[in-house]
């Protein structure tokens, strides 16, 4: 199945777009980083808005302080976390499991 053919103004609707959600996730991760908001918070807020929800947990993780790859991708690996996950597709549990081990 081809992809289907954009109109010139279709494509540069998808650009503004894409543009505006890589700004929000920047900016979210930023806050994250500088302590703003909780993990509880953050991943309320990313299921939330759609343009945040498709943020990967393990980005998430390391936009935490103190957490970086090797940690981030050990709490998905304990907690049974796929690598490819995104905020969206937390489940309950282990949205539970995440924040237990933020607490510890």
């Amino acid at each position: 199945m081809a992809t289907p053919e954009l109109s010139a103004e279709q494509r540069a609707q998808a650009l503004i777009k894409a543009t505006a959600v890589r700004s929000a996730r920047r900016v979210f991760k930023e806050s994250l980083a500088k302590g703003e908001f909780s993990l509880s918070d953050a991943i309320a807020r990313a299921k939330a808005e759609e343009a945040l929800a498709g943020i990967r947990v393990h980005d998430l993780l390391q936009c935490l302080p103190g957490i970086g790859p090797k940690r981030a991708t050990g709490l998905m690996e304990d907690i049974g976390i796929s690598a490819a996950r995104r905020v969206r597709g937390l489940g309950a549990h282990q949205v539970e499991a995440l924040l237990a081990r933020e607490r510890r």
